[in-house]
């Protein structure tokens, strides 16, 4: 039977790709439909010269970064397309005519001139380092030298989808309580610039001695009202100086030490690098990648510097001739259920599997975390802005409150 290639959607809407072995292409269609698939494009895999991968037009994106999500689908649908054994030529030549970011596409096309002209893949690749890392190219040249070159694109798609999905998840716990900081603060700024000035004017009529809160209250909402600009001219400055400096080699060391030190999201931090490096690390030994040059990517691609460093520090030692869980013992940022599954998986050789395991673990414990800091995260925002609105309310009627007992008193 024919074998076909085919790109779909699923019903949330992500993009899939695969082939199947049908007797036409009615078949093929049905069965993905039964597996809730709707199919967006399909063809037979024999490389046909009016392939209809390369007949319809894609809408492109001419500006913007190349998201992960363009990574992904590029990954899977060379992957299918060299595992349906099209030539690797024909296959970057397919998948060229099918992605929707303008930069990830000139790279591509830079990519298939450079491999028609001789290069191999992962060199063709290394030519584009901020679109593809050494993580990718050391995969892809551990492909090519084992002659499965398909599984282990399957193998970066797989890393960079939970990668996604990690990050999204990291991103969701802060998203959340920043928006909330964000309401609090238009809440009292609507309080200082519209509420509080009804209140000074009633107060400066009666001619009254104000409490010392009422007369703090008043004052902030005074400078809000008179020098709103160069408030805000001051915030935008700090703030803009600040990014510049955390851009800086010693302003990463200084955040990423502090992001691990932060009360209530310290374990979400550390959870979240033990799970990226497990997951890097398992997806780089199994592809066949030495396990000194995956501690070298590893390290490199680490997203905060001091788990970088710790990661460095531990492949001197594996260098040296010692297990990888031996030095990971002395560094207090690897726990020791962690050290223990590695060593585990180092004495019976099956040190990637046992990781794979140890980030699943992680993405789990992070999943879990996020979904308990959301449920108690919003009574305790509710509960601050509470505070702070009451202060406010009671700070302004606490001269009502004085002037009315005075006139019960005389």
């Amino acid at each position: 039977m024919p074998n076909f290639v085919y790109l779909a959607r699923d019903q949330s809407g992500a993009m899939k790709s695969g082939h199947l072995e049908a007797v036409d292409e009615d078949e093929v269609v049905g069965i993905l439909q039964h597996r809730g698939l709707y199919v967006t494009q399909l063809s037979r895999s024999n490389g046909a010269a009016h392939n209809t991968l390369t007949q319809q037009p894609v809408q492109r994106r001419l500006l913007g970064r190349v998201t992960v999500d363009d990574k992904v689908l590029f990954c899977q649908q060379l992957a299918t397309l060299i595992e349906a054994g099209l030539p690797l030529l024909k296959s970057l030549e397919i998948v060229s005519s099918q992605v929707e970011s303008r930069p990830l596409l000139l790279a591509v096309e830079q990519i298939r001139q450079d491999v028609e002209a001789g290069r191999a893949l992962h060199q063709a690749m290394a030519q584009h380092p901020k679109l593809f890392t050494s993580f990718w190219v050391n995969l892809v040249e551990s492909g090519e030298a084992s002659g499965n070159l398909a599984a282990s694109l399957d193998q970066l798609a797989g890393y960079l989808e939970s990668a996604r999905t990690l990050q999204r998840k990291a991103m969701t716990a802060l998203t959340y309580p920043a928006f909330l900081m964000i309401a609090c603060v238009v809440v009292m700024l609507v309080f200082a610039i519209k509420i509080i000035p009804i209140f000074s004017t009633i107060f400066k009529s009666l001619g009254s001695n104000l409490p010392l809160m009422t007369r703090v209250i008043v004052g902030i909402s005074d400078v809000i009202r008179h020098y709103f600009v160069l408030v805000l001219a001051g915030f935008v400055l700090a703030w803009h100086l600040l990014r510049r400096y955390l851009q800086t080699e010693s302003g990463r060391w200084l955040l990423d030490r502090l992001v691990l030190k932060i009360p209530v999201f310290q374990k979400l931090f550390q959870q979240f690098q033990l799970a990226q490096f497990s997951r890097g690390l398992s997806t780089l030994l199994n592809s066949g990648v030495p396990i000194l040059f995956s501690l070298e990517i590893m390290s490199h691609s680490a997203s905060n510097k001091v788990y970088g460093q710790a990661i460095a520090d531990v492949r001197e030692y594996v260098r040296e001739g010692q297990p990888m869980a031996e030095p990971m013992s002395r560094i207090p940022l690897f726990p020791p259920m962690m050290v223990q599954m590695i060593q585990v998986g180092e004495e019976i050789g099956q040190l990637g599997k046992m990781l794979d395991k140890v980030a699943s673990y992680y993405e789990e414990r992070v999943s879990t975390f996020i979904e308990r800091l959301t449920v108690l995260f919003e009574p305790i925002a509710i509960a601050v802005m509470a505070v702070l609105v009451g202060t406010i309310v009671i700070s302004m009627y606490l001269p009502i409150f004085g002037l009315a007992t005075g006139v019960r008193v005389h």
